[in-house]
């Protein structure tokens, strides 16, 4: 027969009857010398039937003589017998010392008096703890918040009894996933955590005084955990809780109370006495910047992420850590942590507060106990050397040695431009959008022609093979030279001089008088207003007038041809291409190394200071994910990522861009000329003007073209052939996609409808980018 619930009676009984102790933490002592309690005691040993004793007292007796009489163990044997007699004394052995009864367990246990039992626990301790020092420890508080690594915590005090109270505090139970690094049995599940470690204390010590705060730390709370009963000595804070952390420290510094934390990865310590340092800053001055009356208002993680990593840091995280970090909420759900460094930290945590506490440790500060980094295998030394060779900046001398070596391949003309209309038309030119905003021109005027050179001291990234990249990028800025000349009614004489390439590119004269038409009016007028767009919005339709108008202006490049997909789920396929590109940029070591040092600037500092490369702040990113990006500099952790087939964060950040578009738009043209990259590169920027005009946002995601090329035209990739096959593959889905068969791809984009982007990249100074000659 069963119940409701589908157990039997007899199961669902004994179910309830255990589930009654589950709050149950504190032992029930009986000294049978007093006559209530051995009443008690009487009656409880002949109703529980079920009642396990264990009387070793005899044996703990004999343990007291030799700590108080060291030598008698070099006595013969009936000394000890005889010192253990006299001991006792006229009790009985039933009746020595007390017996502690713990409920939940159904065990009852013969033991020591509370002084002579603290001998006997405590003489081991001798004389890394005097006994004089083991007296002080009796006295102090300490309040632990946090029993996860706070249960190693606490459990190791109170085998050292490194305090006279202890103060628990966590408001949650136990789950099978916590036994991963709480030391417990499975029988403990769903069993208050405060009650486990109360327990566990009470079955090493039961004379020791812990005070569980079931509720964890809240503001009703936090007042009483720190003072009542006497101030702590001390607080331990391993906490989840950000809020509570700055809190809890707040009111610590406000009442003289030092505070000690374990971070669990890399053996992170703080140590903050605000006890000999009342005015220092809470947390070293990390969260000074932080209003945390806010943090509480605060309802998801990306809110949260700014408040959490200043605590935390981010760049001393340890790789795994960070691994873990891109992984969660994509393959894991919460943070790491491993019952080796949460045993390893409870260890170092109870030593360090030992020491706080006795006056032998007055520092403030983090510090890191790092055992990757203390014991580890010599870094090996990577046999592969670069070939790319460190290139010169183009001088004033190479350039008119060129242009003097080739006068013949260039028209005369001696219409001088005055220097300010040229400052105009570079600075218009200089505005063009940059593979890694590298900026590849390189401008030189001189007897009336304005020169092209591509800068090739810029242009040599892993992802701009052949030039392909800085191609496009040329042709945008010629595209802007021209739109700006059209504006300021001058008509141009130009022309490509791929013979030259990758040199020279272009040369361009000027002649007054001309009467621009009304497109290159208006798109001249976007140069100053375009921008790349990387922002995640909700979809929207784009009308589809809207999109065969730019088509429409692309094909007015010879031979440009426009391609869209508006279809969802294509556009979900090209993303996972695009996911599939953008993890192998970060796994191949040359592509990953360009990608932290070539094109990303970390701060405005190195930004100000480079004049080029994508600063961090213009890349529209959530708080999460600009921590993501910061991570990737590690390279120890993208080799973990690549180890565990990781990276899901950053899948997770294209596919929701690519989820959010309107529209994937690609340019092609004729393959096999460099000409088709730099007019590839002039529709690209005709079109991305035109948008800007539109008030329609562009997001360039041109990886996977270039890995193609690599992979399948310059055949450079050195990846796994697995890898190669798997890229090739890709390819082949991409021209599916977009039905290719001879074109060769050029630009692709990201297309939406958004607010622009609040932040520009940076542009050099004309000084790196263009020159006057000699006449």
């Amino acid at each position: 027969m069963h119940n409701e619930t589908g157990l039997n009676p007899t199961l669902s009984q004994l179910i309830s009857e255990t589930s009654r102790q589950k709050t149950v933490y504190k032992p029930v002592f009986f000294n049978l010398l007093d006559t209530v309690q051995k009443s008690a005691f009487e009656h409880l040993i002949s109703t529980k039937n079920n009642l396990h004793v264990y009387d070793h007292i005899y044996s703990q007796v004999e343990e007291l003589i030799k700590c108080l009489q060291p030598t008698i163990v070099f006595l013969p044997p009936i000394e000890l017998e005889k010192a253990v007699k006299n001991h006792f004394g006229e009790k009985s052995v039933e009746e020595y010392g007390v017996w502690v009864y713990y409920p939940w367990a159904e065990k009852l246990v013969h033991l020591l008096d509370e002084q002579e039992f603290a001998i006997v626990r405590t003489n081991r301790n001798k004389y890394k703890i005097t006994t004089q020092e083991q007296a002080i420890l009796a006295q102090k508080k300490i309040g632990v918040m946090g029993l996860s690594v706070g249960q190693s915590v606490s459990l190791t005090l109170a085998m050292e009894r490194g305090f006279g109270e202890l103060r628990i505090a966590d408001f949650d139970e136990l789950d099978l996933s916590n036994i991963n690094r709480i030391r417990t049995g499975v029988y403990n599940l769903k069993i208050q955590k405060t009650v486990i470690v109360a327990r566990e204390i009470a079955e090493i010590d039961p004379y020791l005084n812990v005070v569980c705060f079931d509720d964890g730390i809240t503001e009703e709370n936090i007042d009483r955990f720190l003072t009542e009963n006497g101030k702590l000595d001390l607080l331990i804070d391993e906490c989840d809780s950000f809020d509570i952390k700055i809190n809890s420290r707040i009111k610590a510094k406000a009442l003289g109370i030092p505070v000690l934390m374990e971070g669990s990865d890399r053996g992170t310590i703080d140590i903050e006495r605000f006890d000999l340092e009342p005015e220092r800053p809470v947390l070293h001055g990390m969260v000074q910047h932080l209003d945390m009356t806010k943090y509480k208002e605060l309802t998801t993680l990306d809110e949260r992420t700014p408040y959490i990593t200043a605590v935390t840091g981010v760049e001393t995280l340890s790789p795994r850590m960070k691994a873990s970090a891109v992984e969660i909420m994509a393959t894991i759900s919460t943070w790491p942590q491993l019952a080796s460094a949460v045993t390893y930290g409870g260890g170092v945590t109870a030593d360090l507060s030992r020491k706080i506490l006795l006056g032998n440790l007055n520092v403030s500060g983090r510090f890191f106990l790092d055992l990757d980094e203390l014991i580890a295998d010599p870094e090996k030394i990577s046999d592969q050397k670069t070939t790319a060779a460190n290139l010169s900046p183009l001088s004033i001398e190479n350039i008119e040695e060129f242009i003097k070596a080739n006068r013949l391949a260039f028209d005369e003309h001696t219409q001088q431009l005055p220097e300010e209309i040229l400052n105009q038309l570079i600075v218009a030119a200089g505005k063009a959008p940059s593979g890694g905003n590298n900026q590849p021109w390189r401008w030189h005027y001189q007897n009336g022609l304005l020169h092209l050179f591509l800068e090739q001291s810029v242009a040599q990234a892993y992802l701009d093979p052949q030039y392909i990249s800085s191609y496009i990028s040329i042709g945008a800025a010629i595209e802007n030279l021209l739109l700006k000349a059209a504006h300021l009614n001058l008509a141009v004489n130009w022309n490509l001089t791929p013979q030259f390439a990758p040199n020279h590119l272009a040369w361009f004269s000027f002649t007054p008088n001309y009467q621009p038409s009304e497109q290159e009016i208006s798109l001249a007028k976007q140069i100053d207003l375009r921008h790349t767009n990387r922002k995640i919005t909700p979809r929207q339709e784009i009308n589809q007038a809207d999109l065969s108008h730019l088509s429409n202006l692309v094909e007015q490049i010879p031979n440009a041809k426009l391609q869209w997909v508006t279809d969802p789920e294509m556009i979900k396929n090209i993303g996972a291409i695009a996911t599939q590109t953008d993890l192998l940029r970060m796994f191949i070591p040359e592509a990953h190394e360009d990608f932290i040092t070539k094109e990303m600037r970390w701060d405005l500092d190195e930004v100000q200071a480079t004049e080029d490369g994508i600063g961090i702040h213009t890349l529209d990113l959530s708080n999460n994910d600009s921590i993501g990006i910061r991570l990737l500099k590690d390279k120890k952790m993208i080799n973990f990522l690549q180890q565990m087939n990781g990276g899901s964060g950053f899948k997770r950040l294209t596919m929701m861009q690519f989820m959010s578009s309107s529209a994937i738009g690609l340019i092609t043209m004729p393959k096999g000329e460099i000409n088709s990259f730099i007019e590839g590169g002039r529709a690209a920027e005709k079109l991305w003007l035109a948008t800007t005009e539109m008030q329609l946002q562009i997001h360039p995601v041109n990886v996977p073209i270039i890995f193609f090329y690599k992979n399948t035209i310059e055949d450079s990739l050195t990846i796994p052939l697995e890898q190669k096959a798997q890229l090739t593959l890709a390819e082949q889905n991409f021209n599916r996609l977009f039905s290719l068969s001879i074109e060769q791809p050029i630009f692709m984009f990201r297309i939406f409808k958004a607010a622009p982007s609040p932040e520009r990249t940076i542009r050099k100074s004309l000084s790196k980018t263009f020159s006057i000659g000699r006449a």
